[in-house]
């Protein structure tokens, strides 16, 4: 395509694995078609991975097999899954998109693990990223909901953010490739069918560009914000935090070290009252002393600030689900989506091992290499099904059988 924000953004590097979402529309069989031909030209791997969602079961078929028909073409592998979107919308009592969203996002990223994907790709393209922005601010944000779809968020990787929906629809023509119309995006009675169908034409007709200027505005903040997080992964990438350095940096990003610093050993948010408390111990005169913080302290030793928990975290109690049913583990929210049997929750136990494609792996290597604290890895969850670990937290998920057909949910509590 014209623009291409793969190496713009760096997004992708020889020998990765990259996992490219497919529901069969255009902007995603684009992406899939670009990335399988952007992988033999640069060196990394590509698989995709469909989800039907329950909601359109007259289109599910002839849209799985146009997915499929697409990767046979291009010679790449192609995972599909499914749910019952209805269902879990009712039962976790959210709408039917966000329900839609996340029962997508946990295929997803449950099926990176399984196939070890460096990254996840979705087809949001330039459009999209504006309508998101424009979303945020109707409904009231901070700083990171004005940045409306950025490039890259973790795992998530977008090729085709800088692209506009008209390159996208050009590029599907050259190629003559086939997809899929979901009526429901721009019919459809939620807010962003209504954003595309009638905000949208109005702005554009008192400015033709206004879709590329808020795309423009979301990607300026996205990339401060981002040079904001590189400084702050930099200052706190030794787990004790460099005094001279933290007082040189940017105040936002030295506070959002000292965040991280605070959560990787297991403490709360910190307040406007803890952050001045710690600024000031870095730039007293002592040359030692402490700040007692929510579930931890920090510990200043010289030139360095010491991050450690105020005491031990005692390991969660276990738990046992039922399919449809959510639990609480210690810092983390577990819902056994669907499947047989019961779901157990558990802390680790010496010798656990989890199944990978290419063999197993101790869960202990397994936390070491994730460079988990020793005095956390206890609150980690360990999800089983009749005594087989099925994932070790939102960190790995197991390779299971085919016929095996569970559906779990694990994520992290809102701090």
């Amino acid at each position: 395509m014209a623009i291409d924000a793969l190496a713009r953004f760096e997004l992708v590097r020889p020998g990765d694995r990259v996992l490219c979402a497919l529901s069969g529309g255009a902007d995603s069989v684009c992406l899939v078609h670009l990335m399988a031909q952007k992988a033999r030209e640069q060196g990394f791997t590509v698989a995709a991975a469909h989800f039907s969602h329950g909601l359109r079961p007259e289109s599910a078929q002839r849209e799985r097999q146009l997915c499929q028909d697409l990767c046979d073409g291009l010679a790449i592998p192609l995972f599909c899954g499914e749910g019952d979107t209805a269902a879990y919308a009712k039962a976790q009592g959210v709408g039917t998109e966000e329900a839609a969203r996340i029962l997508r996002r946990t295929f997803l990223l449950e099926t990176a693990d399984r196939w070890q994907a460096t990254s996840v790709a979705t087809g949001h393209h330039l459009e999209d990223s504006a309508e998101t922005l424009l979303f945020n601010l109707i409904r009231g944000t901070g700083g990171q909901g004005l940045q409306g779809i950025p490039p890259r968020n973790g795992r998530l990787i977008r090729p085709l953010i800088l692209a506009e929906k008209a390159e996208i629809l050009q590029y599907i023509r050259e190629n003559r490739l086939e997809y899929a119309d979901d009526p429901t995006n721009f019919t459809g009675d939620n807010a962003r069918a209504r954003m595309r169908r009638e905000v949208f034409p109005a702005l554009e007709a008192i400015n033709p560009k206004a879709a590329r200027h808020l795309a423009r505005t979301a990607l300026d903040n996205w990339q401060r914000d981002e040079s904001l997080r590189q400084e702050a992964e930099a200052l706190a990438r030794e787990g004790e935090l460099s005094i001279p350095r933290l007082l040189a940096a940017p105040e936002e990003a030295a506070v959002r070290a000292m965040q991280s610093a605070q959560r990787a050993c297991g403490g709360r948010m910190l307040e406007r009252s803890h952050i001045q408390a710690l600024f000031s111990l870095c730039r007293g005169e002592r040359p030692s002393g402490e700040v007692h913080l929510p579930g931890s302290r920090a510990a200043r030793r010289y030139d360095r600030l010491a991050f450690t928990r105020e005491d031990p975290m005692p390991a969660p109690q276990p738990l046992t689900l039922r399919p449809g049913e959510t639990g609480g583990f210690g810092d983390w929210e577990i819902t056994f989506v669907s499947g047989e049997g019961e779901l157990t929750v558990r802390s680790r136990r010496e010798g656990d091992a989890i199944t990978l494609p290419y063999g197993t792996k101790t869960v202990k290597k397994l936390l070491i290499e994730r460079k988990i604290p020793k005095d956390l890895r206890d609150t980690i969850p360990i999800l089983c099904h009749n005594e087989a670990i099925l994932a070790v937290g939102d960190l790995c998920t197991a390779c299971l059988p085919e016929k095996t057909k569970i559906e779990m949910i694990c994520r992290r509590k809102e701090i």
